[in-house]
C-alpha cells in the first residue's frame, strides 16, 4: 500500500520461526552488548521447538527488513520484547507504533538506549501507564560463575522447581499481575530454574529464568530473610548456566539495595540499564492464567 506522497506505507511483517536462528545470530557481535536480544530469541526458539502450536507468540519486523539492523518486536501474550541495532530509534519507533495496543502491553526489559522510542509511541497514542520501573542490568561471565563457591547448609537441598511451586511464588511476587501465574508456570516448565528446599519439602527461596534470559522472580520466603538463601539460588543458577556455556545476567530494581549489594558481592558488573513499562488496555480486556 502506498501513501499519498507515493511512498510505500510501513507494515509489520512476521518473521517466521524458521528464521529465528538467523535473527538470533545477528546479536553475537560485540558480546555481551546484545546478550538480551540474543537470549530473547534463543528462548523463543526453544519454546517454539517445545510447542510448535504455541499461541499468542509472534515476532515482527518493520517491512521485513530485519536483516539490515536487527530490529524486531517479539510479542508473547501481553509482553513485548523490542530491540534494534540501529544507531537511531526511528525504525523501532515506527514498528512499535503499528502494534495494536488495545489490550495493553508490558514492554519488558527494553534497554535505556531504546527508551525514547517506547515513550514516544506511548505519548503519541495517549496511553495510560500502569507502572514503569528501572532495573540496572548486572552481568557475570560463565568463567566467573565457575569460580563461585556455594555452600548449602545441612537439611537443605537445591533442585528444579515443581509445577505447584509457582502458585506460592506468584502469591508473594511483588510484580504479581493478571496472567502472571501462567507466566511463572510456563517458566518453571520450560526454562531452567532453582528452588532451595528444606528436607521436609518446604520451599525457602527460588529463582526463575525469564524469557529474555535474565534471572527473575528471585525471592526468599519472608520467614527466612537475611540468611544468605538468595545468594545460594543465584550461585546455583549462574553455575548451571555456566555448565551450558552461557553467561548470567539479571535485572535488579534500582531501589532494591540488598539485591544490588548481593549481586555486586558475587562479582556481577552493571553493564546497562533496562526498563519495564505496562500500559492499561484501551478497551475492556484481561489476560487470564491460561494459554488462551
Amino acid at each position: 500500500m502506498s501513501t499519498a506522497n507515493g511512498k510505500i506505507a510501513d507494515s509489520l511483517t512476521v518473521i517466521s520461526p524458521d528464521l529465528w536462528p538467523e535473527l538470533r545470530d545477528i546479536f553475537k557481535r560485540d558480546w555481551p552488548a546484545h546478550l538480551v536480544a540474543y537470549h530473547t530469541i534463543e528462548n523463543f526458539i526453544d519454546w517454539h521447538r517445545r510447542d510448535p502450536t504455541i499461541k499468542n507468540l509472534t515476532c515482527y519486523s518493520l517491512n521485513g527488513e530485519w536483516r539490515k539492523d536487527g530490529t524486531y518486536l517479539m510479542v508473547d501474550r501481553y509482553q513485548v520484547f523490542p530491540y534494534t541495532l540501529s544507531s537511531t530509534n526511528d525504525i523501532l519507533e515506527r514498528a512499535l507504533n503499528l502494534l495494536n495496543w488495545d489490550h495493553g502491553f508490558k514492554i519488558s526489559g527494553f534497554l535505556e538506549r531504546h527508551r525514547s522510542a517506547v515513550i514516544s509511541v506511548f505519548e503519541a497514542k495517549g496511553l495510560r501507564k500502569v507502572f514503569e520501573s528501572c532495573t540496572p542490568l548486572y552481568y557475570l561471565s560463565c568463567k566467573q560463575a565457575r569460580e563461585l563457591k556455594n555452600t548449602i547448609p545441612e537439611g537443605f537441598t537445591l533442585k528444579q522447581l515443581g509445577p505447584e511451586d509457582s502458585t506460592k511464588a506468584d502469591a508473594v511476587w511483588p510484580y504479581r499481575h493478571q496472567g502472571s501465574l501462567f507466566l511463572l508456570q510456563r517458566l518453571a516448565a520450560w526454562n531452567i530454574n532453582t528452588g532451595l528446599y528444606k528436607n521436609n519439602g518446604d520451599l525457602i527461596a527460588w529463582c526463575y529464568r525469564l524469557q529474555n534470559g535474565a534471572l527473575g522472580a528471585l525471592q526468599v520466603d519472608a520467614q527466612h530473610l537475611k540468611r544468605g538463601y538468595g545468594t545460594m539460588v543465584v550461585i546455583d543458577m549462574a553455575q548451571r548456566l555456566a555448565d551450558m556455556n552461557q553467561d548470567c545476567f539479571a535485572f535488579v530494581s534500582s531501589d532494591n539495595i540488598p539485591s544490588t549489594k548481593m549481586f555486586e558481592k558475587l562479582g556481577f558488573l552493571q553493564i546497562d540499564i533496562a526498563y519495564w513499562l505496562r500500559t492499561y488496555p484501551t478497551v475492556p480486556f484481561e489476560w487470564n492464567d491460561s494459554c488462551e
